[in-house]
């Protein structure tokens, strides 16, 4: 049994007494004539139990009764709170209805409540007595137990402020972190090219926290272009770990759902790139699947380093390449510097020379591990006083008996001396899974809405509080940031929170009802189709108070879950004490049941991302409802007008409700909201009286009205906004004092601002720090303040659509701007020295900071000119740190780009016709400074920025409608990229350089292909691409490139065949071919001649090839082969004949082959998505194999049954989809196979009659599988 810790009664208790004698309650008892002694009486039996609470915690460490008797007065505890809460609840209802007044009510009037209402008096004082009952029968047992009052322990609630929060200190390691940087900085660490460092060591050694020191190691970042940080943890998931480094390098998002394709896509992105990649907390050994994950990283050039941490040694024999790197415990004198310092800070602790002795003694407890002595350090630095300290000491924690836990003692420890707020909060958080990344705003509002967060006497506010708590646990090291807005919580601390919260806050999986029948929070990981079944558990939890679904993997867009009526009909009403409720990305909830209106506990209510389209006005009589949560309910237009009635609303998103286009004029009573977020909605003005919310601290956007809305002015009500503020239509701005009167000046915690002029929607929803961004500005000159020093916190500025401004601003005068974007500014013709913010005379280096600048839709931009050329004065650099320039769509900009840029990375020009660089009109190259130089990409014109193919660093080229014929010679690139350029016959003379790693070749039809001899040199070529290209080009040898991954030929219209050269070296060079893709070659024959000798070939896709009549001989042979793609091949009538299919294939997908008869499944044995569309013959002559879990049938014209005996062992079968099966009549009579649990029909007239949702005639047949989509309807 786990034990359990006395802050989860104490603090519910201090609360509970609090309750009882607020004049609410007491007026309540008062005034309905109840017994209000009852009340006293149940203080004074509270207050009696919580005095020996201390003395509980202590001996349940030797005595189980205690622990039994802990446990179920915590469970008394909380439905006292429950019964309580009911109590208020009503309190709070009749204050609002009027009936406070009740005193004044005749006999007569009290008649006519409501038989219901009346009842609720008449059994309060019952339930009040039973509880009270209850409660003194653990007072007679507290005596039998011997439990007394002692000394509570001393507790601070100081925040410690220290920058180990965001700067880990380390001891320890000086010599190991060395040596790895050594490794990660040499080309030649081991002799593939791609390195595997692994670090193992037990949990808590700091195996994380030195590879977060290797990744983030100044060095180490410039001697990698790519980087990429993914934790892999328990529960292995290749497809997640591809999708988190590709997403990583590309940042932006993916919606590739196939693993192989995205294993393609990622080792394109490596293509020739030096990249770091960290996999934390690997567990799995199957060598297999570490082959499978790391093939994408082949692609990357010499010196890749990819770092694994694990506890598992076997894990590392079988990854790395390197030598292991064992992580030792720290010695004991390491460990103590490490606990001093964040017991002391940069205090000197020699000057307490009593605790550094004791001190020593509590390190050597912890054996070695930093996440020990981080934890107690943070624990040791609220009490500094010795007998606090002899206390932790001495406690007999250390000595837990064997087998009691696995929890360290002194994590343990490190728990038992938080403040008793603290505990609960941190306890909750074990809610969350494994790994799970948090945000603080998040975890505040659920603290609050669970009432772990008390109002205090000092004027704080709860929410100040909440976040003060969080700030305390993150600074003993309870929590951990893992990236800007995110936290996480250490595996082992992890661990603690569900050893002490066991009982009480379970995760849904694996649980057994009779775990969850006294269960108070729940979370579970949100799947696509959460079917009735998996809930039927918590028909039993009827003291449920947390209801919330969470997800290891970010969201995309493109993702649809969909959650069972069942769960919004028939459970959730069955909920009563719920407090916290999640229905987010559920698309197929629509309505809310009136239901909702009875959980009147509810204190947050999130139906983010889902498809409801109003809210029931019951929702209204939600008294305690602090947050609701509506963002992106594109379907949502309108609110309730009672949503007065929400009286402690504290926090309102509306982000992202693109239907919703005005707000109830109740919302000027909702007194107590703090947070209201109506950016990306269509409102037109903000409801009148609204500065009458004096309490907001955020408001992400403030759309001025017309005569009758609300004018700027009336943001001088809030003075406390902070975060990010967007003023919509300023032109509605009709008294230049009123924007004044606005006093925008003075808000100081404002950290991104947003002017715009135009109608368009607020729906900038970036979080970058300190950004101005104006938008539709009707002036001709930027006012002044732009460049004022009250700006000097800027570091992203974004103007855009100013049409008749034909000045910028002086923004080069603010110093910590880093990027600065341009857009759409149709008046301005040319970029002068005030830009720079020197008007002619010398006062600061301009643009200190900037890193990025870019200019994009710039119609009649002609001159850009120098800062120094207006006075002839010789400046530094006007550009010194710039690491990036765009310049997009500027079709009459003359003249030269600047000359000195030293840092710069990466150059764009694209639709420039006109520009002219630097070199074309100076007598010597040494005038342009691009020395930095890695990236250069070139579209439309701009011949001559050609020439900067000479800068040393230059890796990577892109050049796209570029009138030239002959590629000039580039002999360091290693990404070579030729768009559309149709005048191009011919690569440089010299061919290409042996550094290339990847080639895309793109309409270039005049384009002659490398001969031989040339291609021969390509030695490093990892990715060859040719679409649309060489005409030329009759037939593509194979076997020349010895590192080549990925063979991809589109569109090459006479291309007829490919050939195996007869050279030594040939077949091993084939050796590395993981990916061929052709399509679009309507000349195309056939392949090379007898089977493929591609071993390691992964993925095969041949698509829209005419008059190809055949595939590869003995595709049995290719024993790699995961997935095969067959598309639009009409004269292909049969393959795989001489030996099968390959046997390892598990993805294959057959698209309109018509003449495609016969196909012979013999040897599959891993197949587990099969998808036929427009190829009626093969279904009917395919033995499906029974490791299938999704099989998709479309298209087949001719389909008038499924054979049901084909389809019955098929005893894996999770996914059935029928789609655009016209003659399809009916499902097999037999059945379909009982491990199904998803049905989808689309567009088969027949079967979507017959299988109608309840109305169908053979809807019985189909109404037991878990998630059934017919048409556009989900019945789940």
């Amino acid at each position: 049994m786990a034990l359990i810790g006395e802050a989860l009664i104490s603090a519910s208790v201090q609360v509970l007494c609090d309750r009882i004698t607020s004049s609410e309650f007491v007026d309540l008892f008062r005034q309905k004539k109840l017994d209000e002694p009852l009340l006293m009486n149940l203080k004074t039996t509270l207050l009696t139990l919580f005095v020996v609470l201390n003395d509980a915690e202590e001996k349940q460490l030797v005595n189980p009764a205690v622990r039994e008797w802990l446990n179920e007065l915590k469970h008394a505890v909380f439905d006292a709170e429950d019964l309580l809460d009911e109590i208020d609840t009503e309190a709070l209802r009749r204050k609002l209805k009027g009936e406070d007044q009740t005193h004044k009510l005749t006999n007569k009037v009290w008649n006519l409540l409501p038989s219901s209402r009346n009842h609720f008096y008449q059994s309060m004082n019952v339930k009040v007595q039973e509880l009270l009952q209850r409660l003194e029968n653990f007072v007679q047992q507290k005596i039998a137990l011997g439990l007394g009052e002692v000394a509570r322990r001393k507790v601070s609630h100081r925040t410690p402020t220290t920058s180990l929060v965001h700067e880990p200190c380390v001891y320890g390691r000086d010599e190991v972190q060395e040596n790895l940087s050594k490794v990660l900085l040499s080309d030649d660490a081991s002799k593939d090219d791609v390195s595997v460092l692994t670090i193992v060591g037990m949990g808590g050694v700091g195996k994380t926290t030195l590879a977060r020191m290797l990744y983030n190691n100044n060095k180490v970042e410039g001697h990698f272009t790519l980087k990429a940080w993914a934790c892999v943890s328990e529960d292995y998931n290749a497809f997640r770990i591809t999708k988190t480094i590709l997403e990583s390098v590309t940042s932006k998002p993916c919606n590739t759902t196939d693993l192989n394709l995205l294993q393609v896509e990622l080792r394109e992105q490596l293509r020739g790139k030096k990249f770091l990649f960290v996999l934390d907390d690997l567990w799995n050994e199957n060598y297999g699947d570490w082959e499978r994950l790391q093939t994408p990283f082949n692609s990357g050039a010499r010196g890749s380093k990819v770092i694994i941490t694990t506890r598992n040694k076997n894990v590392a024999s079988l990854m790395k390449n390197v030598p292991i790197q064992f992580l030792e415990p720290l010695s004991h004198q390491d460990c103590w510097l490490l606990l001093a310092k964040h017991a002391f800070g940069n205090e000197n602790y020699s000057a307490n020379s009593n605790l550094e002795d004791i001190g020593k003694q509590i390190a050597l407890k912890c054996k070695g591990l930093p996440l020990a002595a981080q934890t107690l350090g943070g624990l040791l630095r609220c009490n500094i006083d010795s007998e606090e300290w002899n206390r932790i000491l001495n406690s007999n924690i250390w000595y837990l008996p064997h087998g009691t836990t696995d929890i360290l003692p002194s994590l343990w420890l490190s728990y038992h001396y938080l403040p008793a707020q603290l505990k609960r909060c941190f306890v909750y958080c074990s809610l969350f899974p494994k790994d799970y990344e948090f945000e603080k705003e998040d975890v505040v509002q659920l603290w609050m809405a669970e009432g772990l967060v008390t109002q205090v006497d000092n004027g704080m506010i709860m929410e100040s509080m909440a976040r003060k708590y969080f700030d305390e646990l993150l600074s003993r090291s309870l929590f951990q940031k893992s990236r800007e807005l995110s936290f996480t919580m250490h595996d082992l601390i992890h661990d603690l929170a569900m050893f002490i919260s066991k009982g009480f806050c379970l995760r849904l999986e694996g649980v057994e009802s009779r775990e969850v029948k006294r269960a108070r929070h729940l979370s579970y990981a949100r799947g696509r189709f959460d079917v009735a079944p998996r809930f039927e558990p918590l028909y039993e939890a009827k003291c449920l108070r947390t209801f919330l679904p969470t997800s290891l993997n970010p969201y995309r867009s493109y993702e649809r879950f969909f959650v069972s009526k069942k769960v919004l009909q028939d459970l959730l009403p069955s909920l009563r004490c719920l407090r916290v409720l999640s229905l987010s990305r559920y698309q197929n909830v629509t309505v809310l049941p009136d239901s909702i209106g009875n959980l009147i506990h509810l204190r947050y209510l999130d139906l983010s991302h889902t498809a409801i389209e109003r809210l029931p006005g019951v929702l209204c009589n939600l008294y305690n409802l602090q947050t609701l949560i509506l963002s992106y309910c594109s379907s949502l237009f309108e609110l309730p007008a009672d949503i007065r009635k929400l009286i402690n609303l504290q926090k309102l998103t509306l982000g992202g409700c693109s239907s919703l286009n005005k707000l109830p004029a109740g919302m000027k009573e909702l007194t107590n909201l703090h947070h209201l977020d109506v950016s990306g909605t269509k409102i037109e003005e903000m409801p009148v009286q609204m500065g009458r919310l004096k309490s907001l601290r955020t408001l992400t956007a403030f759309v001025v009205g017309k005569s009758t809305g609300l004018g700027i002015r009336e943001l001088k009500e809030f003075p406390q906004l902070r975060g990010k503020l967007s003023i919509l239509k300023l032109q509605n701005v009709v008294d230049a004092s009123d924007a004044l009167h606005a006093n925008m000046k003075h808000k100081k915690d404002l950290k991104e601002l947003k002017f715009s002029w135009g109608a368009e929607d607020a729906d900038d929803s970036q979080k970058e720090k300190d950004k101005l961004t104006i938008k539709f500005y009707g002036g001709t000159n930027f006012p002044n303040w732009l460049g004022d020093s009250s700006f000097s916190n800027i570091q992203v500025m974004h103007l855009s659509d100013c049409s008749y401004c034909w000045l910028l601003p002086p923004v080069g005068r603010l110093p910590a701007l880093k990027e600065l974007c341009i857009k759409r500014m149709k008046s301005l013709r040319t970029i002068g020295v005030e830009f720079y913010g020197r008007d002619g005379a010398y006062l600061t280096q301009p643009f200190r900071s900037l890193e990025k600048l870019e200019f994009m839709g710039m119609p009649e931009w002609e001159e850009w000119v120098p800062s120094g050329s207006a006075s002839g004065g010789e400046y530094g650099p006007d550009f010194p740190r710039l690491q990036e320039l765009i310049l997009y769509v500027c079709p009459k900009l003359r003249g030269n780009l600047p000359c000195e840029l030293p840092c710069l990375k990466k150059l764009t020009v694209y639709g420039c016709e006109v520009l002219h660089d630097g070199r074309a009109t100076t007598a010597t190259t040494n005038s342009v400074n691009y020395k930095s130089l890695e990236e250069l990409d070139i579209r439309g014109g701009c011949q001559t920025l050609l020439s900067l193919l000479e800068t040393k660093l230059l890796s990577r080229l892109k050049i796209e409608n570029v009138d030239v014929q002959c590629l000039p010679n580039c002999n360091r690139l290693q990404r070579l990229t030729l768009l559309n350029c149709p005048t191009l016959s011919s690569f440089p003379k010299d061919g290409l350089p042996t550094t290339l790693t990847s080639l895309t070749i793109l309409n270039c039809r005049r384009l002659e292909f490398l001969p031989h001899e040339m291609l021969a040199k390509l030695t490093s070529l990892d990715y060859l691409g040719i679409q649309s290209s060489c005409d030329s080009m009759r037939s593509l040898p194979l076997g020349i490139f010895p590192k080549l991954t990925t063979l991809q030929i589109l569109g090459c219209e006479n291309l007829e065949s490919f050939s195996l050269i007869e050279e030594e070296g040939a077949v091993e060079n084939l050796s590395h071919l993981n990916s061929l893709q052709v399509i679009n070659c309507p000349k195309m024959v056939c392949f090379h001649e007898g089977e493929l000798p591609f071993p390691n070939l992964s993925h095969f896709v041949v698509i829209d090839c005419e008059n190809l009549k055949s595939l590869p001989e003995r595709l049995h042979t290719l024993t790699a082969l995961r997935s095969l793609n067959i598309w639009n091949l009409p004269n292909l009538e049969s393959f795989a004949e001489d030996g099968g299919l390959p046997p390892n294939l598990r993805s294959f997908i057959i698209r309109n082959c018509k003449r495609l008869r016969a196909l012979d499944s013999v040897g599959l044995q891993a197949l587990v998505y099969l998808q036929i569309d427009g190829s009626d013959h093969v279904l009917e002559t395919l033995l499906l194999p029974t490791t299938l879990h999704t099989l998709c049938i479309s298209d087949l014209s001719t389909l008038k049954s499924l054979d049901g005996k084909g389809l019955g062992h098929l005893t894996s079968l999770q996914t059935l989809k029928i789609y655009s099966c016209p003659s399809l009549q009916c499902l097999p009579e037999e059945g379909l196979p009982p491990s199904l649990s998803h049905l989808s029909i689309r567009c088969c007239p027949t079967l979507e009659e017959r299988y109608k949702n309840k109305t169908g005639q053979d809807w019985a047949k189909i109404s037991h599988i878990p998630c059934i989509e017919i048409g556009e309807e989900v019945i789940i």
